[in-house]
């Protein structure tokens, strides 16, 4: 793995190679701003050096847990604060300085809203600000949002969440990358270089998630650091008082003014970036998004800069007028393209694809009599995760190998003989049954090409417990782009869990991250006359 140093010098290059040069130096001082409970958070303001009688550009403000050195500070500061932007980087409580306890997720509403309060005081202050950051440092600017601003005048905010129980459990199910993020957090300091010179420490988490019960192997692991990651695992319920703090999406109805959002096909948080986007485009605020071939580290690097820089022209310096007239950008996978667009998604038409007993995927339904098919989820042998949304080692790789497993159903079509074009969410709908009550289904779509290798393309994961046995099981797979070119197929890949992406289900009953007895479940999906299916949203 790749020094910290080796990173801030790889994007550092590729920042000199897609921006313009820099104008300017700049100056650093270290602040300390109170919050109303005592405490300080530690900040350093960067000043660009400009001529006599030259105001900076505009102000930016950014907060964020992952420490205010190398490569932090090159994307989150240095690289604005030398084309005469004045920056406030503050780091959140806790964290790199700052006074208090980190306690991820519940205290930036309030402390980002005290750091304002602060600035406002200030005799550099200009009058007004725009904030920035990607991952947990647009998470923070969503928690702001909750009360926007009056003098905020506009936000960009890269790959983020605004409602971080969402991320924690999604869709009923713990994601076990909550426990490697917080012990990345928690070690920073220890580590001398910030968050990225911790990541190392991630091979002992291995061992960890492999252990059962989740939560024991994870308390010991920690040793009394993040002790508020053991009630993330302890609170499934999302309506629990615990998550109050953590859930912004009122922000979405509040938000009055320009943002800039950006995801990957294969970010981890793309789910949320793109409701967000939907949100804010319906209420009329003016909105745009880019969507890439991308995983989460990908969509938060310093490519994002040219179209970051072309906003705050626009937004804050007041330069550039309508520089980008159509709002919404993505990257079509298959035509391998870049396509703009007035809104996502386009105008489509649903297309149904129907799942046959033989594992085929057809147009036309199948008789009544196809036959079902069945698979078994052992959760002390879990179907391995395989690329796909991962926050590390994931986006797109060849999951040919499913197709050769028994705990997994996959269905495959016959070479196209038209293209198939896929823009927004393909659902799956299942006449599915379990033999227990307590069941997860995972579901992703693929494209295998002429050689016959299969890449994914998207998917989706459900906890069903207390499932109505027989009943229909509908799941929308995650927004994508797609072209399915003549002579390649389409492929569904069925289970009932991916490890490590999601915590396996018990099938107990217990809470996944506190269960010690595990019991397989055995999956069953009907086909006959047309039962199951795959919809795929079409351009006509």
């Amino acid at each position: 793995m790749a020094s910290p140093e080796a990173s801030e010098a790889h994007q550092a290059a590729n920042l000199a190679k897609i921006l313009p040069p820099e104008e300017n130096t700049y100056t650093v001082t270290e602040q300390r701003i109170p919050m109303p409970d005592g405490i300080q958070l530690a900040a350093d303001l960067y000043q660009p050096d400009l001529p006599a009688n030259n105001n900076p550009r505009g102000l930016i403000y950014v907060l964020g847990p992952y420490g205010r050195k190398g490569v932090m500070a090159l994307l989150n500061a240095k690289c604005f604060a030398t084309r005469g932007y004045m920056v406030l980087f503050v780091s959140c409580r806790g964290t790199a300085g700052s006074g208090g306890t980190f306690v991820a997720a519940m205290t930036e509403q309030a402390d980002s809203q005290a750091v304002v309060k602060w600035m406002r005081e200030q005799p550099w202050y200009p009058g007004r600000f725009t904030t920035f950051g990607a991952s947990y440092l647009g998470y923070v600017q969503w928690a702001l949002l909750r009360d926007p601003p009056k003098d905020l005048i506009a936000s960009v905010n890269l790959c983020s969440v605004y409602d971080h129980s969402l991320l924690a459990w999604t869709n009923g199910v713990y994601r076990p990358d909550r426990i490697s993020w917080s012990y990345v957090v928690a070690s920073q300091d220890e580590a001398g270089g910030g968050v990225v010179s911790s990541i190392p420490g991630l091979l002992k988490l291995k061992s960890v998630v492999d252990s059962m019960p989740l939560f024991d192997a994870t308390e010991r692991l920690f040793d009394g650091k993040a002790p508020y990651a053991l009630e993330v695992m302890k609170t499934p319920n999302l309506n629990d008082p615990f998550w109050a703090r953590a859930k912004h999406e009122a922000a979405l109805d509040l938000v009055n003014v320009p943002l800039l959002l950006r995801s990957g096909w294969y970010d981890t948080l793309t789910v949320q970036t793109l409701a967000a986007y939907a949100r804010a485009r319906d209420r009329g605020v003016k909105v745009y998004l880019t969507v890439g071939p991308w995983t989460h580290v990908q969509a938060c690097g310093s490519d994002a800069y040219p179209e970051v820089f072309d906003f705050l022209d626009e937004y804050v310096r007041g330069r550039k007028k309508d520089h980008r007239p159509l709002s919404v950008k993505v990257f079509v996978t298959g035509a391998e393209e870049w396509r703009s667009m007035p809104s996502w998604p386009p105008a489509t038409e649903e297309r149904t694809f129907y799942l046959y007993g033989d594992k085929t995927i057809d147009p036309q339904p199948p008789s009544a009599d196809s036959p079902p098919a069945s698979f078994t989820y052992d959760p002390q042998n879990p179907t391995p995760t395989v690329g796909g949304p991962l926050m590390v080692r994931g986006g797109r790789v060849d999951d040919s190998i499913y197709a050769s497993r028994s705990d997994v159903l996959v269905y495959t079509s016959a070479p196209l003989e038209e293209e198939v074009e896929v823009m927004g969410k393909p659902i799956v709908q299942l006449a599915h049954s379990t033999d227990i009550p307590y069941a997860d289904l995972w579901i992703r779509l693929s494209e295998v090409d002429a050689d016959g290798v299969s890449h994914n393309l998207t998917e989706n994961f459900q906890a069903l417990d207390e499932v109505e046995q027989g009943g229909e099981s509908s799941l929308s797979l995650v927004d994508r782009a797609h072209v399915f070119k003549k002579e390649t197929c389409i492929r569904l890949v069925i289970a009932g869990g991916s490890f490590p992406l999601m915590a396996r289900n018990p099938g107990t009953g217990v809470n996944r991250t506190q269960a010690k007895e595990l019991k397989a479940v055995t999956h069953t999906v009907q086909h006959g006359s047309g039962l199951s299916k795959l919809i795929l949203p079409c351009t006509s």
